[in-house]
């Protein structure tokens, strides 16, 4: 197995594009993007190292492998960023023609980083695989994030990582929500903490481990392909395998937020347990679970998480429901109608409709939007496939 020793500091970056690889053989177009933050390096090393492994070795390739780093100003500073996040800003409405201009540096970096994303996409054949490269503040185990489409399960089951669904209905603007919701798959990957020496070697393995997972590598190809399987598997024994995203707690830089010490990604907590707190006071937790992405960093609006686990018999359920297309039956409900003008949006009249929504919404593939006075608006996941058929 062939790991790249970890690299301390901030990465000597010029120019957004870590690398390409490709051998003219047809299959997926995968995107690797790292350093969305800036002061979340490893991912650029990992992509660097990965690259550099595939051109040693001249490995046979099928489709094109892209490295792509994030925020140039704020990794050279080592910052999370410069005047917004960078990962909060991939809306549809912030990137339509004619958005109002945004005079922040970030924005700058966003404008380059999507100029060779929509490149990259221009040339792909079908399918296009971005893999998002991060670490986290607190300590823990490495693990994956995803929209929950069937495409991106294919992807972040393949890593032996705890798998945290529902995220994108708790962040509003990442770059993973944008292009997913574009039918493209898209995974996130949080390799550990972000000094911590095995961070890398994570997100090396998680690299090789999804090229070999979307047919961009064979195992014969990829011999070691068990050991990079064993070190993530490793790294996260014991902990559930798939999570739901209940609760995140959001913060300002006015609200004085401290995270208590000692919370590790994947600790469970109890409702009522103290996590945090601010200028207002102690802050409970709402709920039984387990505590994510605490922080303990100067920047970000996101203080925790808190998941629930996921029953695997849930998510077999879920494959055959929307293998058979159930969401078509939904308006057919009391309580639930289509939203005109918003394809794939349904509105649910909570006094009609009101037991396990959310949870029956999810299992048809439909993610929470927003609530719309006294309803809630759910929007229908875009697989790959549908993204074809509507010429998009």
């Amino acid at each position: 197995m062939t790991l790249a020793a970890p690299r301390a500091g901030r990465p000597d970056l010029e120019r957004h594009v870590l690398g390409a690889y490709e051998t003219a053989r047809p299959g997926p177009t995968v995107v690797l993007v790292g350093g969305l933050h800036g002061n979340e390096p490893a991912g650029v090393y990992a992509i660097r190292a990965v690259l550099a492994e595939l051109e040693r070795r001249a490995l046979p390739l099928r489709g094109r492998v892209v490295g792509l780093a994030g925020n140039l100003g704020a990794l050279r500073r080592g910052d999370r960023f410069l005047d917004r996040d960078l990962n909060r800003m991939w809306s549809a409405t912030e990137l339509a023609p004619g958005a109002p201009s945004d005079a922040s540096r970030d924005a700058a970096e966003r404008a380059a980083l999507h100029a060779l994303v929509e490149r990259a996409l221009a040339d792909a054949r079908e399918p296009v695989v971005f893999l998002d490269l991060h670490s986290t503040s607190a300590d823990g185990a490495p693990f994956s994030i995803i929209g929950d489409t069937l495409q991106n399960r294919r992807i972040a089951f393949a890593l032996p990582v705890p798998v945290i669904l529902g995220l994108e209905e708790n962040v509003e603007g990442a770059l993973l929500g944008y292009f997913g919701e574009r039918g493209h798959v898209a995974v996130g990957f949080e390799g550990g903490q972000h000094d911590a020496e095995s961070t890398q070697a994570h997100h090396v393995a998680a690299v090789w481990l999804t090229l070999l997972a979307c047919g961009a590598l064979t195992r014969a190809e990829l011999p070691e392909a068990a050991e990079y399987h064993a070190l993530l598997r490793r790294a996260a024994r014991g902990l559930p395998g798939v999570v739901e995203m209940r609760y995140r707690h959001h913060v300002e830089p006015a609200d004085e937020f401290e995270m208590r010490p000692g919370f590790t990604n994947f600790d469970a907590v109890r409702a009522g347990q103290v996590l945090a707190r601010d200028a207002r006071g102690e802050i409970a937790c709402p709920e039984d679970g387990f505590v994510l992405l605490p922080l303990y960093q100067g920047q970000g609006q996101d203080g925790f998480f808190v998941g629930r686990e996921v029953r695997r018999v849930w998510l077999r359920l879920s494959r055959v429901v929307r293998a058979a297309r159930l969401d078509r039956l939904a308006p057919l409900l009391p309580g639930i109608r289509r939203v005109r003008g918003e394809r794939g949006t349904l509105e649910v009249d909570r006094h009609v409709a009101r037991w396990w929504v959310v949870e029956i919404f999810h299992l048809l593939g439909f993610r929470r939007v927003r609530p719309a006075g006294g309803a809630l608006r759910f929007t229908r996941r875009v697989e790959g496939l549908e993204r074809s058929e509507r010429g998009a």
